[in-house]
């Protein structure tokens, strides 16, 4: 697979940062790949003039929220999942 460029990333970043507002946890792991792709860029960079930079940090802790959603929200983990059994004396309908 061929890197992505600063836009590519960019535009993954603003794609999928509202994963919260459509409540999807693919969307939040997108989002962390995204990310992640950006933290592996330098830190700051210019080019004609114009200058972009960001914190290290700040972007790790945009990972550790998206994360957070992901454990709270993810109904395929297998910790999530129960199973019920019912008995004749409950849970049916009389």
């Amino acid at each position: 697979m061929a890197a992505a460029t600063l836009a590519e990333i960019l535009d993954d970043l603003n794609d999928y940062a509202d994963y919260e507002e459509v409540a999807s946890v693919a969307r939040a792991r997108s989002y962390i790949t995204a990310a992640r792709r950006f933290l592996q860029l330098p830190s700051s960079s210019s080019e004609q003039g114009s200058a972009l930079g960001y914190t290290p940090a700040a972007i790790q802790s945009e990972i550790a929220v998206a994360r957070a959603y992901i454990v709270a929200y993810d109904t395929s983990n297998a910790n999530n999942k129960s199973v019920r059994f019912l008995s004749a004396r409950e849970g049916f309908l009389r």
